[in-house]
């Protein structure tokens, strides 16, 4: 059987057309790399080098296995780096699930930006609902999920990622929308409309909690609709919604946003990273450590820091 190393000393011989200044080359003795193709050639049962005086020149026979040899070679070595770049985490893939817009915000930034810098890494988005999200996380369908709040899963792990602003929206009409800061207490007595699908639930738990009061619970329409559909009836009239800043990049003419407020500022609402602690993807490992340094975030415990150093952004 030939081997890979025989095979580099034949191309080395053709390429520099001497058995001397090939070795010189490959840094070993010109009488072992003579011995290794001569015993190339008796196992092939055939001359691949003219030898003479001033070097060595390829038979025809020689020229023919050259050629074969150096695609065996090149595919060996992009094998090789292929490997390499699995097992570090730049090449693979990342099955990452949401369930927040992905029009704009930080979901869409960040892994445009990973994928920028990890171009041979193949990524795969899911939009499901929490529970859709949680299970496929546990069969193994998902590699990380990102969703709002920072709630505890047993048998997964989680940290905080980023935060985004909490907007209105409303109808461009609406008497709140000539406004420039609007608070909770403005809210009072608005209709609003949401879907039934995550976040609507997490939103209208945000809602209860900052309006509901003795005497007063906010009105609030739950539908089974989609995320632009909402935004399309809040067009009509008659309604006004809560979203994160992501979904300022579904454009539906009549909307506007407008930023809510407390009185320590805009409010904000947190978003977190869920994975199984036994998911042994180097991609995922690269993606938590790719984060952490976007988001000025400690590194996660255990895990070598990643050698990209992407532009940082403030959570």
């Amino acid at each position: 059987m030939i081997e890979l190393r025989q095979l580099r000393y034949l191309i080395a011989a053709a390429e520099a057309g001497s058995f001397s200044r090939a070795a010189r080359s490959l840094n070993i003795k010109q009488a072992t790399l003579s011995r290794h193709i001569l015993e190339t050639e008796k196992r092939l049962g055939m001359v691949l080098f003219d030898r003479k005086t001033r070097g060595a020149t390829l038979t025809a026979n020689g020229a023919t296995y050259l050629r074969v040899a150096q695609r065996i070679m090149k595919e060996w070595e992009e094998l090789n780096a292929w490997v390499r770049a699995t097992n570090n985490g730049h090449a693979g893939k990342l099955a990452v699930g949401f369930y927040t817009s992905f029009s704009a915000g930080n979901l869409r930034a960040t892994l445009s930006e990973f994928g920028k810098y990890h171009p041979d890494v193949r990524l795969r988005g899911f939009e499901r609902d929490r529970d859709m999200l949680l299970a496929g996380i546990e069969n193994g369908l998902l590699d990380i999920a990102i969703m709002i709040g920072e709630a505890p899963y047993q048998g997964l792990m989680s940290r905080s990622f980023w935060s985004e602003r909490i907007l209105v929206a409303m109808p461009e009409g609406h008497a709140l929308a000539q406004r420039d800061r609007i608070h909770w207490t403005d809210l009072i007595g608005e209709r609003f409309l949401l879907m039934e699908q995550d976040p609507g639930p997490e939103t209208r738990n945000m809602l209860l909690g900052k309006l509901g009061m003795p005497g007063y619970s906010p009105e609030i329409d739950m539908e089974d609709i989609r995320r632009d559909t909402v935004l399309s009836v809040i067009a009509l009239g008659g309604h006004i919604s809560i979203v994160a800043e992501s979904a300022l990049g579904i454009h539906v003419p009549g909307v506007v946003f407008r930023e809510v407020h407390e009185t320590n500022g805009h409010m904000r609402i947190g978003f977190s990273g869920y994975w199984r602690e036994d998911n042994d993807n180097p991609v995922l490992r690269r993606f938590l450590d790719f984060v952490a340094t976007r988001y000025s975030q400690p590194p996660i415990p255990g895990r070598p820091p990643s050698s990209q150093q992407p532009g940082k952004e403030p959570s």
